[in-house]
């Protein structure tokens, strides 16, 4: 199809439709913003008329789809119309100000082609990426806020239908701002279709993994889905607003993003965030309403305004003023960073219930730490590990089928990532940590299982202290700044009280 184009008219409401500009394009779709066309009499007739614009709807969005080059068979074709049939569905069953609505849609006969055509009403503006990236538009916090409450809405309305409608890819290319207004809306529901039609109304597993990777929510990635689904979306479209970076740009813990290094001011955002892009979806919120009111009825004050784009990498333009304000604010952030750096503690009290066996000797210390075994955080590891290295072994032998041997080499950092996961599910499941201090050397193990995972000694006068990072992780720290970690499964507070009694023997050594 070509912009200048007129697809119709429409059997249903005898409108054609005037192709105006090209809005996206994939394999076998295009969109176009176009313009509704009354019928005249003369059309009624067969004869050649002239067709007059109606604003009777506006400009409305045009998607269009053609069978052309499809599989000799047809089960290509059959399935995308089946797919384009159920959209439409999902569409006409949406009311919400934040979805663009159905107008119509019809079939279009040509010689050698069918082409199906959806029309909706058109999302005035463009997409957050377009902002972002064409139009470098930095967000300040309210603004983002006012997406996110926007969108939180838009979730809430179509978790409550019944059945609930999930989007399933909500990423920032599908979120339409109106820059006059602020006004959001959410398009493009074509993978709500796709799980429909995969699953059939079967229930929330299918075979077909629709989304966005980054922006899709890990169970995605196993084909489940839930109304929570749709948070971990708008979560990552969020922290893009915020970040100016995509959220495979950041690193993960136990797939849990990491954004420590974004200043958020507002406490209650960052909260929201937080518990919006948990990798579990039961730890996200209940209701979309739930994460609204978390966002106005804390008792954390708010900050000051905050000066946009903050967290995006600065430019020539930037102005002396925006660069000092830039400096108070990364300034409050280091020292918030603070609380997040690793721990030497000492005078730890000892947890209940706790595994681990110290033992003290007249100069020295025995630390044996048992294997964690099969506990829900190994077995969650094992159960992405498997699914992660199944996916990157389907998506590698359809390459090397194709014979794109060298596109297959861009796999080898995926395939490492699932050795790295599995190396560390057998690691907890059966590695025995152990440690050993005495006044002139120490020893430090981790083995079980016929391995051996780690082991390191050396002399206790290069000890400076046993510390314990945010997550858990316990390490020696020697005196050349070189560490040796402790690879074993502990909590928080078990760590800190093991190092709290590594650091007193070390500490009464260096003092003798």
């Amino acid at each position: 199809m070509e912009v200048g184009q007129t697809l119709g008219p429409s059997p249903n409401t005898g409108r054609s439709y005037a192709l105006i500009e090209r809005l996206g394009a994939g394999s076998s779709a295009e969109t176009f913003r176009a313009s509704p066309i009354k019928a005249s009499t003369a059309d009624v007739n067969g004869d050649e008329a002239v067709k007059t614009p109606t604003d009777a709807t506006g400009d409305v969005a045009v998607k269009t789809l053609t069978l052309r080059g499809r599989r000799a068979d047809g089960s290509r074709g059959f399935k995308a119309v089946e797919l384009f049939e159920r959209e439409c569905g999902v569409l006409q069953a949406l009311n919400h100000p934040s979805i663009p609505s159905y107008v119509d849609h019809f079939e279009i006969d040509a010689e050698d082609d069918v082409r199906y055509v959806l029309v909706q009403r058109l999302a005035r503006g463009r997409n957050l990426e377009q902002r972002l990236e064409t139009d470098k538009w930095r967000p300040t916090e309210a603004q983002v806020i006012d997406v996110l409450t926007s969108l939180l809405e838009t979730l809430a309305y179509v978790s409550s239908l019944r059945p609930p409608v999930i989007h399933r890819d909500v990423k920032p290319a599908n979120v339409v701002m109106d820059p006059d207004t602020g006004a959001v809306s959410l398009v493009d529901f074509g993978a709500t279709a796709a799980a429909a039609m995969d699953s059939d109304g079967g229930g929330n597993f299918g075979s077909t993994i629709v989304g966005t990777l980054g922006f899709m929510a890990p169970e995605q990635l196993i084909g489940g889905t839930s109304p929570k689904t749709d948070q971990y979306g708008v979560g990552a479209t969020v922290l893009y607003l915020l970040s100016g970076r995509p959220p495979s740009g950041f690193k993960t813990e136990r797939l849990k993003i990491n954004f420590d290094d974004v200043y958020i001011e507002d406490a209650r955002l960052r909260a929201v965030l937080k518990r919006l892009l948990e990798p579990s979806p039961e730890d996200r919120f209940d209701n979309p309403r739930d994460a609204i009111e978390a966002l106005t009825t804390s008792e954390t004050n708010r900050g000051g305004a905050m000066i946009s784009g903050r967290n995006f990498r600065r430019t020539a333009s930037t102005s002396s003023y925006e660069m000092e304000q830039m400096a108070m604010r990364e300034r409050a952030m280091a020292q918030q960073q603070q609380q997040l750096q690793p721990v030497a503690p000492t005078g730890a009290k000892k947890p209940k219930n706790m595994t681990t066996t110290v033992t003290h000797g007249e100069k020295s210390i025995t630390i044996a730490i048992p294997a964690s075994g099969a506990n829900g955080d190994v077995l969650y590891k094992a159960f992405f590990g498997i699914t992660w290295t199944g996916i990157t072994a389907l998506w590698t032998a359809g390459v090397l089928a194709s014979g794109a041997w060298l596109m297959a080499a861009f796999s080898l950092p995926f395939w490492k990532v699932g050795a790295d996961l599995t190396g560390e599910v057998v690691r907890n499941f059966v590695a025995e940590g152990s440690v050993f201090i005495d006044e002139k050397n120490f020893r430090v193990a981790s083995e079980g299982g016929g391995m051996k995972f780690l082991e390191k000694v050396g002399e206790t006068s290069d000890i400076e202290a046993a510390y314990v990072r945010p997550d858990g992780l316990m390490y020696l720290k020697l005196e050349d700044d070189s560490i040796v970690p402790i690879l074993a499964a502990l909590s928080r507070r078990e760590a800190e009280y093991i190092a709290s009694e590594i650091n007193a023997l070390v500490g009464d050594q260096s003092e003798e």
